[in-house]
């Protein structure tokens, strides 16, 4: 009894922690995202900067409004293209499907190369660079509540019009985590989908803050703290998560293309794909649990949660998903990653077609075992004047070539259990 007694005490102590790390993170409880959520859907981050709840109703999707069933991967795959209720056509293949000769995957685990060339631009390196000479000189002359997600963020508004989201950490952590993993997204090549950024140092001398003084008083920010600038994105939708990772049960079907089952899907959902790939593997290296994790989480109360959007996830006006608020990666993450793991790995697990490029990267910071090392020398030649954030704490560093690790053998099974020989 005693022992029954002890063990049930554990796993609700487990329980709080999790919860407790989704309360440090957001500013308050997490929200259970009842079936029947009232609230408006959240507003894009243009016009209207009001604050966006944390778990909108998302509209519903171009492929989510045939009105078939969602029960499995499988079941979903066997849809045809068109599925409102008009008989198939007789010859050709379905409309908007991909023919034998633009095959999606090549060589059992990579995504087609005509394929990846559909996947939209997303940011580039000039306009990181771009951004982070802008914000370098230019003077804030407004900070505004609401539409950049925590409350003790602000919108900022720099004298020449441009709007950027400031977010100010509850400890430093948070910003350290903000800004190297936007730094490991430019080391694996997928600087695409994480917006511009820069840090600046909040305070009373200098001309970038001596318009806002009052403003900085009532946000009760620290004098002499870093704070990450990105520029406010526009025009963002909310994203829900593609058919494989959603189901009824709640357990993830493996992405593979195993038996052709890929052929089934539409050009714009195998481009949905090819992205969403790259986030898995992207929140499995960062422990990042503020997303499509957290989601998972929230199934032993919520079964219907992966049909709603996604936290920290958008899509930009060109098609891109775009990976917000990434300040639970890499330090956070990390702290509580043995909480996390058990939703992180299985949903690694579920991928087994990649982007070739990313999984060389991998590859590559597997083979060098130097990435916490490279993270540290890309993040001081672009923000030298923020040393305090600069390296990992040596048990991250090593965690962070673990996780390499084990994503790279993860790769590496997949080709040798689907992969096929050029030709074949």
């Amino acid at each position: 009894m005693g022992r029954r007694m002890r063990g049930a005490a554990a796993t609700a102590g487990l329980w709080l922690l999790a919860l407790g790390s989704l309360l440090a993170l957001r500013g308050g409880p997490p929200a259970t995202r009842a079936p029947e959520d009232p609230r408006p859907r959240r507003a894009a981050r243009g016009g209207d900067p009001a604050p966006a709840p944390r778990s909108p109703l998302p509209p519903p999707l171009a492929r989510d409004a045939r009105g078939g069933s969602l029960k499995t991967f499988r079941a979903l795959l066997t849809l045809a293209a068109g599925a409102d209720g008009a008989p198939p056509r007789p010859r050709g293949p379905p409309r908007g499907h991909v023919p034998a000769e633009r095959a999606a995957v090549r060589g059992g685990v990579f995504w087609s190369r005509g394929l990846e060339e559909q996947v939209p631009r997303g940011f580039s390196e000039t306009q990181a660079a771009a951004w982070l000479a802008a914000v370098r000189g230019a003077r804030v002359v407004a900070l505004e509540r609401g539409g950049c997600g925590r409350s003790s963020n602000r919108l900022a508004r720099f004298a020449d019009g441009t709007r950027a989201c400031v977010r100010y950490g509850i400890s430093p952590e948070q910003i350290q985590g903000e800004a190297l993993s936007y730094y490991l997204a430019r080391l694996l090549g997928l600087q695409r989908h994480v917006p511009p950024l820069a840090l600046a140092r909040v305070g009373a001398r200098g001309a970038q803050w001596a318009q806002v003084q009052e403003e900085l008083r009532a946000a009760h920010w620290a004098e002499g703290s870093v704070v990450s600038l990105t520029r406010w994105l526009p025009n963002l939708t909310d994203v829900v998560v593609p058919a494989p990772w959603r189901s009824e049960d709640g357990r993830l079907r493996p992405l593979r293309d195993a038996g052709g089952e890929l052929s089934n899907l539409s050009q714009a959902e195998l481009v949905d794909l090819v992205q969403w790939t790259d986030l898995i593997l992207f929140d499995y290296l960062t422990a990042n649990f503020d997303r499509l994790v957290s989601n998972l989480f929230s199934l032993q109360w919520d079964p219907r949660v992966m049909q709603r959007a996604t936290s920290n996830l958008h899509r930009g006006p060109g098609g891109a998903l775009v990976f917000l608020d990434n300040e639970a990666g890499l330090v956070h993450g990390y702290r509580v990653a043995g909480m996390w793991d058990k939703y992180n790995e299985p949903l690694l697990q579920s991928v087994c077609v990649f982007r070739e490029r990313t999984a060389r990267r991998v590859l590559e910071l597997r083979r060098g075992q130097d990435a916490a090392a490279r993270l540290l020398r890309l993040y001081r030649r672009h923000e030298p004047g923020f040393p305090e954030l600069a390296a990992l704490a040596d048990p991250h560093a090593q965690l962070l070539q673990r996780r390499l690790d084990f994503l790279a053998k993860h790769i590496l099974h997949c080709q040798a259990k689907y992969g096929r020989r050029p030709g074949t």
